[in-house]
């Protein structure tokens, strides 16, 4: 059963949907913020069906991780409105360039997070570094400025666009495009695809993504579609940002704030991406959820 549920705090309004569920012999809310203020009828109708889907199509969150989920993302709204402009600002400077250094250092770029912001956010280069590091950093952000920007869908353009901006400097020759030679996975027994078909795959995540997005928890589908994109290995170099860069693309544009995947956790991040190679998410998709936990936890405290 859900209901919906209008929260009066310090004379403020916050609006819920609640979804009760038996555990046992005890029974348990699973809670869903849909915004402040009063709410129309209609709104709220509109809600309730889009929760009740959410709830009846998840396929690797549980309904207290859902619940979870979305007390982040509300209190991460409450976070940034309660900053203002400056605050906000500021926020994404620090979450932006852990996300570049952390997500640059997965793939074995050795700039630390100190230097990595002097070169993206004062336009430094430090002593020491390579000119290839230097631009990994750089290419980084701009390609988050570009997705911060981008007001249209997930198709093949905005994924060449991405891996383009990705090795622009690095590599030009193969920049925004796709492979053209057989790859091998270090350490993993995968093959990807061969590179005949690697378009014609990169068009079927596309198909069961529009499919997907609608039925599936945002969280869920940005990290399957991440996933999927990865096991293809569509580029000669740059699959691992691509597909985390995309992942937060999605989350955003569903409402949802960004996942950074720690350096510190990198061992257990590649596991779990090994078995999506296999079609097998729950793992990485619980992995996540946990990372996104961490990468919020301030809001809690």
């Amino acid at each position: 059963m859900i209901y919906y549920e209008a929260r009066n705090v310090k004379g403020k309004i916050y609006n819920y949907l609640v979804h009760n569920i038996r555990k046992g012999s005890k029974w348990k809310k699973i809670s869903k913020y849909i915004g402040k203020d009063k709410l129309s009828e209609l709104r709220v109708k509109k809600e309730i069906k889009k929760f009740k889907l959410e709830l009846k199509k998840t396929k690797y969150l549980s309904n207290e991780q859902i619940s979870k989920i979305e007390d982040i993302k509300k209190f991460f709204d409450d976070y940034i409105k309660k900053s203002g402009k400056l605050g906000a600002e500021k926020f994404e400077e620090w979450f932006y360039t852990e996300l570049t250094y952390n997500s640059n250092a997965i793939e074995g770029n050795t700039l630390s997070l100190e230097e990595t912001s002097l070169i993206i956010n004062e336009n430094i280069a430090p002593k020491g570094a390579t000119l290839r590091e230097i631009y990994e950093a750089k290419n980084y952000k701009e390609a988050i400025e570009f997705l911060q920007k981008y007001e249209g869908d997930l198709d093949e353009r905005l994924i060449l666009k991405i891996h383009f901006f990705i090795l622009k400097n690095i590599a030009d020759s193969f920049a925004g495009k796709y492979r053209r030679t057989e790859v091998r996975i270090r350490g993993a027994e995968f093959k990807p695809a061969h590179a005949e078909i690697v378009p014609l795959m990169v068009t079927d995540l596309i198909k069961w993504y529009k499919k997907n997005k609608r039925e599936m928890h945002p969280f869920e589908l940005a990290a399957v579609v991440s996933a999927k994109l990865v096991t293809i290995h569509p580029f000669i170099d740059g699959n691992g940002r691509v597909s985390r860069l995309i992942m937060n693309f999605l989350l955003k544009k569903a409402g949802y704030p960004e996942i950074n995947v720690y350096i510190k956790k990198r061992d257990s991040y590649l596991n779990y991406i090994k078995e999506a190679n296999y079609e097998k998410y729950i793992k990485l998709i619980n992995f996540l959820f946990e990372v996104y936990k961490e990468n919020y936890s301030f809001l809690y405290n």
